[in-house]
């Protein structure tokens, strides 16, 4: 997809993709606040990896 994006624009990202798959809004609003937390964390990698599986999606990290 060639896109470089921050594990916050990756996360907007997913919220938009999950809506248009028909996700509850209620289970994005609730996986929106526990995916902010975990980058809150440093843990920015688990949110990659859980949108990698869920998507079949392959990551590359990019260096500045």
């Amino acid at each position: 997809m060639d896109r470089d994006y921050t594990a916050k624009q990756w996360l907007e990202q997913m919220i938009e993709w999950a809506d248009a798959d028909g996700w509850d809004w209620e289970d994005m609003e609730t996986s929106h606040m526990y995916w902010q937390n975990k980058i809150n964390q440093g843990k920015e990698k688990e949110l990659i990896d859980y949108i990698a599986e869920v998507w079949t999606l392959e990551f590359e990290e990019v260096k500045e």
